[in-house]
């Protein structure tokens, strides 16, 4: 098998550094390693033109707009062979990485794709809460996670994590990634609607949780921030989340969903119990994060009527 890794970077370039070391230290190397960076992001350049980047068998496609989602696409528009892993510059994937994604693509045909657990830290402490399930979305639309944290069996998933996850090329370039996303950072549920896509078409995603990398959250940039609340952000996000699910879900499930959104919602997106819920805390940005939820529930139907 013929096994291309894709990096989308901006602007970290000392955890790209990271990242490309760990890929030369794969025991099974990447036949191809393409970076897709921002032409105006020279810092990033010096990276892709040093000692970290001198071995690899690096491809550099550039992009001028911002979005993850076209930069991907650019990506796998350059991609050749069998097998495309996707990672982000801020994680560090273990040595036994590629080989154990090609392993699992030889053993089962009837894989689109196959990805596992991302090590994250959080003050120093790694995040190893045990779970029983991972990469699910529930009859009524509520998605549950949990990637990163403790599981110990391989399950199948609707969908795979992207700094983690891996998948036939073939597959992936009659598909893309969704351009209809909103966003102009790292575009929310790309992976879900990429996981849902491929349901319907009757494909099967594994998660295993020996397919290992760690991962180190870097700084976020255009319309994401981790410590600031964003207004975009939020808005992005439940549209982007609304546009898929009801594209997905049946009937009767879109109703329930769209219900369960505005009354309850999540800790990410505030339905009315969760709003209530952290208005002690939060004051007026419970209500704000209440309002943006609602506004991007809104204009992803609309979306959804319209494509």
């Amino acid at each position: 098998m013929h096994v291309s890794v894709m990096i989308p970077t901006y602007r970290r370039p000392k955890d790209l550094e990271r990242c490309l070391n760990a890929l030369g230290d794969q025991c099974r190397a990447a036949d191809e390693i393409i970076v897709v960076a921002r032409r105006d992001d020279l810092e990033t350049h010096d990276v892709l033109n040093g000692d970290a980047a001198t071995s690899l068998p690096l491809r550099v496609v550039i992009v001028d707009l911002p979005g993850l989602v076209t930069a991907m696409n650019l990506g796998l528009d350059a991609a050749d062979g069998d097998i495309l892993a996707i990672t982000d510059d801020d994680s560090a994937p273990f040595p036994d990485w590629l080989q154990r994604i090609e392993q699992a693509f030889q053993k089962d045909r009837t894989l689109a794709g196959v990805g596992g657990r991302d090590f994250i830290r959080q003050n120093g402490t790694l995040l190893d809460d045990s779970v029983r399930l991972v990469g699910q979305v529930l009859w009524y639309g509520k998605i549950i996670a949990n990637h990163h944290l403790r599981t110990d069996k391989a399950q199948f998933v609707d969908l795979l994590k992207g700094v983690n996850g891996a998948y036939r090329l073939s597959v992936l370039k009659e598909i893309g990634f969704d351009r209809r996303l909103r966003g102009r950072g790292a575009q929310w549920h790309w992976e879900l609607s990429l996981g849902l896509s491929l349901h319907q078409r009757n494909w099967c995603l594994l998660y295993d949780p020996e397919i290992r990398v760690n991962h180190y959250p870097g700084n976020l940039f255009d319309d994401r921030s981790r410590d600031v609340y964003n207004s975009e952000e939020v808005r992005n996000r439940s549209h982007n989340e609304t546009l898929v699910l009801l594209g997905y879900l049946p009937s009767i499930n879109r109703m329930v969903f769209l219900t369960w959104a505005i009354l309850v919602g999540t800790s990410e997106s505030y339905g009315m119990v969760q709003m209530l819920r952290y208005v002690p805390r939060e004051k007026k940005q419970a209500l704000a994060k209440f309002r943006d939820n609602l506004h991007g529930r809104y204009t992803g139907v609309r979306s959804w009527l319209r494509h």
